[in-house]
């Protein structure tokens, strides 16, 4: 039984880029593809991993002197061909379910060398991120101008002689490699978080979990509060969410102290680590689905690692509170929104406090103002709030949050990986008031204090 989901507004299905040969298609996030073309091409990862190749996704090619490589972690290009001088017709990665939910494609990213002082045109489909981002000489990602972008199925790029490499995207990217780097980054700055690994992923990529507490307030005090994000492998906002709430966790302010002092934070940056590192669009490795296997993980690594934990800690004295699923999704959007569980699949009370805790991240940012607000017949078996409702019911309040590609709703531009960092932070500053977490007294540390302690 799928979950059903109200949505406010219709989610555009995407139009198919037929490139001599190499376009393989895209689509809407969760509508499945059924173009018989397309679903003949798409990929089951489980076949290319079993025969030991390379996945098709990671290529290298060299057309008119320049290289287009997405042989990297997180890279994903389906195919590149030319299309005329300066002209290159290129066609998104499709991926294959193993459960029968239909191929996925959107995400792309690959990076460009040779092409110093060039203007070229790439024709490649991307209309759910219509400004998509770019770097030179591996600098900062920057949003495509509309000259760059003058529509969804085309970009058109021009380098400076001394800008001899590139790289392009869907959107701010950040691979396995990327994410763990910033996470670990922010916990060795932090004499208040500890990372460890709780096993490792299908492919055998660590999959971690940071904990962060104030150690002097005794936890009978605290509350606490799991997130975890990227359970679909393209939607990348919600990772650039979760780096700027461990940010905030960690920092040493006023508002981080107050924080852990009344909160225990775990959070597992990665869950879906293999199809993140695969450039997937959605599924995992397996070409599975980590949000239907809640009911039953014995055949998912990731998912089954992260229920053990969770099942440890609303066995122990601090259970799970506050849970955010985090999440992006495709379409016009004009807010991030929650997916806020409705009666009757859930009491009426579950309802409120879920709105509690959307008013109160209202409330923390003006990036967010419940524009786009969703509601969702909770499923028996779909996503970790199920599992959660289902065993423990009003005692988490659980809810999946989603980004989205579009604009901001503060000035219009196109949103950004900072913003998200922003939200993400906003997510952990609204815990004050959802719990009404009193003030503390702060004073910052000295160097000289951390050197003895």
């Amino acid at each position: 039984m799928l979950r059903t989901r109200i949505l406010a507004g219709t989610v555009m299905l995407m139009a198919i880029l037929a490139s001599a040969g190499t376009a393989r298609g895209q689509h809407c996030e969760d509508s499945a593809v059924t173009d018989p073309a397309l679903l003949a091409r798409a990929v089951d990862p489980l076949d290319y991993a079993a025969k030991g190749l390379t996945p098709p996704q990671k290529i290298t090619v060299t057309l008119q002197g320049i290289t287009f490589d997405s042989n990297y972690d997180n890279g994903s290009l389906g195919g590149i061909a030319s299309g005329g001088a300066d002209v290159f017709n290129g066609s998104l990665f499709v991926e294959q379910s193993s459960q029968g939910l239909g191929p996925r494609s959107y995400w792309f990213r690959f990076k460009l060398s040779g092409v110093a002082g060039r203007t070229i045109t790439i024709n490649l489909t991307h209309g759910e991120s219509p400004r998509p981002r770019i770097r030179t000489g591996g600098g900062e990602w920057r949003v495509m101008t509309a000259q760059e972008a003058p529509n969804t199925s085309q970009m058109i790029l021009s380098f400076g002689a001394g800008e001899d490499e590139a790289e392009v995207s869907f959107f701010d990217p950040l691979g396995y490699d990327e994410t763990m780097g910033q996470v670990t980054g922010i916990v060795n700055a932090s004499p208040w978080a500890a990372m460890e690994t709780i096993g490792q992923s299908f492919q055998g990529r660590d999959l971690a979990m940071v904990t962060v507490t104030n150690p002097n307030v005794p936890d009978s005090e605290k509350f606490r509060v799991w997130v975890h994000s990227r359970a679909h492998a393209g939607e990348v906002t919600s990772t650039h969410n979760m780096l700027g709430f461990l940010k905030q966790i960690t920092e040493e302010s006023a508002v981080g102290h107050r924080l852990r002092s009344f909160c225990i934070f775990n959070v597992v940056p990665l869950l879906n680590a293999d199809g993140t590192a695969l450039g997937h669009t959605r599924w995992d490795a397996q070409g599975l689905d980590p949000e239907r296997q809640w009911c039953n993980p014995t055949g998912h690594t990731e998912v089954a690692l992260l229920k053990t934990r969770i099942d440890g800690f609303m066995a122990g004295p601090n259970q799970i509170r506050v849970m955010l699923n985090l999440h992006s999704t495709v379409g016009s959007w004009t807010d991030t929104f929650f997916f806020k569980h409705i009666f009757p699949s859930v009491t009426v009370a579950f309802e409120g406090i879920q709105q509690d805790y959307i008013d109160a991240f209202d409330n923390a940012t003006p990036l967010f103002d419940n524009l786009s607000a969703q509601s969702s017949q909770l499923n028996e078996c779909l996503f970790v709030e199920s599992y959660v409702w289902n065993n423990w019911e009003e005692t988490v309040m659980a809810m999946t949050h989603e980004g989205h590609y579009r604009r901001r709703i503060t000035d219009n531009a196109w949103i950004t990986g900072a913003d998200y960092e922003e939200l993400g932070r906003a997510q952990a500053v609204a815990l004050i008031e959802y719990f009404d977490l009193p003030e503390t007294d702060y004073d910052p540390p000295t160097p000289d204090y951390w050197a003895v302690n």
